[in-house]
Parts: C-alpha cells; structure tokens; sequence
C-alpha cells in the first residue's frame, strides 16, 4: 500500500484510496500533491478539494488506469 501510495505521488497518477472514516468505508479519487511524515498525513486532490487524509484511515490503496 505504501509502494502504491509512493508511486502515485512521484508519477502523479491518480490513485484511488478507500478510507475508514467515522465508522464507514469511503472510496476517494486524486491525485497526490503531498506527504507529510511527520503529521503522517497525505494531500489528496480531488475534482472538488484538497483534503488532508490522517495515513491511519487509508485500508487500500489502487492506480486508477486510465481505462477505468
């Protein structure tokens, strides 16, 4: 998952990432534009937002092709 995460961050690709989030599994689409090790946090841009995504509620972590 972490490969994955990496990956997606140095070629920008999007990435899908289901989040465990208030007792539910979110899926979320972006692109990764940051990490921050030390907030072990990451930035994820989406259509909409940037939001902040704590590293503990990532469960997967996938490259969206882009057949998909």
């Amino acid at each position: 998952m972490e490969q994955t995460i990496q990956r997606a961050f140095k070629l920008q690709k999007l990435v899908k990432l289901m989040l465990w989030d208030q007792n539910k599994l979110l899926g979320q689409v972006g692109l990764i534009t940051g990490i921050d090790v030390y907030k072990k946090q990451l930035l994820l841009e989406t259509d909409l937002s940037i939001k902040r995504i704590n590293f503990d509620m990532i469960q997967k972590a996938s490259l969206v092709d882009a057949d998909d």
